[in-house]
């Protein structure tokens, strides 16, 4: 279902460079996970799609499988210290999260305009 000639990969692929998913020409926030109200150069209400918690799910599951699974696989992680291995893998998973979460945030935000999935008023 392209929206405007826009097909699913091109919507994600702005999404996930935090841009205007109808245009590609704006940015779809304007801070670290505030979405714009509407889209300075193609007027779409960016606002009215709820990026809310899903994000957030999508990149904990992401991420936790990017570090945890690896990490039980590692055989020096069975005999490393506690006070060294809880620190390094939180820093670790913090890192990770706060750095993915605007770009999973943007490609979700994509997806939904993609799908047309508005906030109801």
């Amino acid at each position: 279902m392209p929206r405007q000639g826009v097909t699913l990969a091109t919507a994600l692929s702005r999404g996930l460079r935090r841009r205007c998913p109808c245009c590609g020409e704006a940015s779809a926030f304007r801070g670290y996970l505030k979405v714009v109200e509407v889209c300075p150069v193609c007027q779409t209400p960016l606002s009215l799609y709820p990026t809310d918690d899903g994000p957030a799910y999508i990149t904990m599951l992401l991420v936790g499988h990017l570090v945890v699974a690896p990490t039980f696989l590692i055989p020096g992680v069975w005999n490393a210290p506690l006070q060294i291995l809880a620190p390094t893998l939180v820093g670790l998973i913090g890192a990770l999260t706060l750095a993915a979460l605007p770009f999973v945030k943007g490609g979700f935000l994509s997806l939904l305009w993609y799908l047309g999935m508005k906030r109801a008023r």
